[in-house]
């Protein structure tokens, strides 16, 4: 067979053996050659990336060691061309790049591709390079566990540089994160290619129809997620976008949240996300006023807020019109509440709000407090006026000394005034004969109103 069959031959071996973007063939007449993509072979485990770099405005010498693990690593890129009398007399002209990789690493590849053809004179030799660039890198270099990218980037060009190989980066600065940003998308591309059981629906999808919880790793399909985001959005429980794994508390990353829902769902989650995000702030508040609610940054020392947005200057305590060094109003129906929060409170949390209202008010309030609560106990209202009457002793036939009115202290219904008693005389009424119902045996036998009313 002449040199051109079997370039073509070995050509088309190489396409059968790697898929696209591995492999990229051009059969020019006359530019025949091509580009191999050669994923080095990693151990199982991730590997270590090391690096370090000077600190800012540092003047004692010591530097920075970053640590970072990888699955994947930017590959080892052969470039070639075939000569017309390849294979029968010359080698390919290749050049090695590589983003990690340093010139003197490179140099030694491309020197190992040398020797394998001298070894190799006169057959085809490009699967030969290509598997041993994809399986023995590591190894040859003496590469394990851990590659140390310090000395990775060397811009310097000498006398005795291999011009066949070439470190593909432009700065130092820009090597980790290249590397780490490949590692990610190459993770992302496994990910997709992998079928998952879904944890909610027990179907089988594959990784591009499902998403991953970047701290659990916990894998969902994306139909069974955007239900469940737009459902937790909806009712505004926007830190409730957790794992649904009971036992997992991973939170969805927002870039997963807006892949998945439309674009006014994101924009009620990116708002009230901010939201909760300032209600964690000690020193953000928002304005008190419905029609505004603009977060404000407080002045804790005076207790004023000052809304940049409609100018509303409030206390920061009661929320109500700033009032100076004056102690906050209690509402007329908050002195039991007030009575309550002061009582359960322990000692840092009542000079509180003895600062905040004041010791005369909190005295108020429980004084207050005890006496509603006392007659609450211990008194009846009037059915006719209200007002607050204590039985002392006496028969069950009251008179409010506010209102004249007669009422049964029983059942708290209001009497006749003709005949008060009729009531308790009543067959089949339930206060039948039971006027003298609760007095003592020593009371008097006849009927004495003995109430009063506060």
């Amino acid at each position: 067979m002449t040199d051109t069959e079997l370039q073509a031959d070995e050509l088309l071996a190489l396409t059968s053996i790697y898929d696209e973007p591995v492999i990229a063939i051009s059969q020019d007449a006359e530019d025949v050659g091509g580009q191999f993509l050669s994923s080095v072979h990693l151990p199982d485990t991730t590997i270590k990336i090391l690096s370090r770099r000077e600190k800012s405005g540092n003047k004692d010498g010591k530097s920075i060691e970053e640590v970072h693990e990888v699955k994947f690593l930017p590959p080892v890129i052969l470039n070639f061309q075939l000569p017309a009398d390849y294979p029968s007399c010359s080698p390919p002209q290749f050049t090695l790049s590589c983003k990690w990789l340093n010139r003197k690493q490179l140099t030694a590849l491309c020197h190992k591709l040398d020797e394998i053809w001298e070894e190799n004179k006169g057959n085809e030799i490009l699967f030969m390079w290509t598997s041993f660039l994809a399986e023995e890198t590591m190894e040859f270099l003496g590469v394990e566990s851990t590659i140390d990218l310090t000395n990775a980037f060397d811009s310097r060009k000498g006398s005795d540089t291999e011009p066949r190989a070439i470190q593909d980066i432009g700065s130092r600065d820009r090597l980790i994160p290249v590397v780490l940003d490949y590692d990610k998308q190459e993770k992302q591309c496994q990910f997709e290619k992998t079928m998952f059981q879904c944890k909610v629906c027990f179907s089988d999808r594959p990784g591009s129809s499902c998403i991953k919880f970047l701290d659990c790793d916990h894998v969902y399909c994306k139909d069974c997620m955007k239900d469940y985001f737009t459902v937790q959005i909806g009712e505004g429980n926007v830190t409730a976008l957790s794992c649904p794994d009971e036992k997992c508390e991973s939170q969805a990353h927002p870039s997963q949240v807006k892949a998945l829902v439309n674009e006014e769902l994101f924009d009620k989650y990116e708002k009230l996300l901010l939201r909760t995000g300032l209600d964690m702030m000690v020193d953000v508040m928002y304005c008190p006023r419905p029609a505004c609610q603009y977060p404000v940054m407080l002045d804790r020392e005076s207790n004023m807020g000052s809304c940049p947005s409609c100018s509303y200057s409030f206390c920061t305590l009661c929320k109500l019109v700033f009032h100076g060094k004056s102690p906050c109003r209690v509402k007329a129906d908050g002195f039991k509440k007030l009575r309550e929060e002061y009582q359960n409170a322990d000692e840092e949390n009542k000079r509180f709000l003895e600062k905040k209202y004041g010791k005369k008010t909190i005295e108020q309030a429980l004084e207050e407090a005890f006496t509603n609560d006392w007659m609450e106990s211990f008194a009846k209202q009037c059915p006719g006026c209200g007002a607050h009457i204590q039985k002392m002793d006496g028969c069950n036939k009251m008179t409010c000394m506010k209102c004249r009115s007669y009422f049964c202290w029983l059942c708290m219904s209001e009497l006749s005034r003709n005949n008060p008693y009729k009531h308790f005389n009543q067959p089949g009424s339930k206060c039948h004969n039971r006027l003298f119902e609760g007095m003592d045996e020593d009371d008097d036998d006849f009927d004495i109103d003995d109430d009063m009313f506060f």
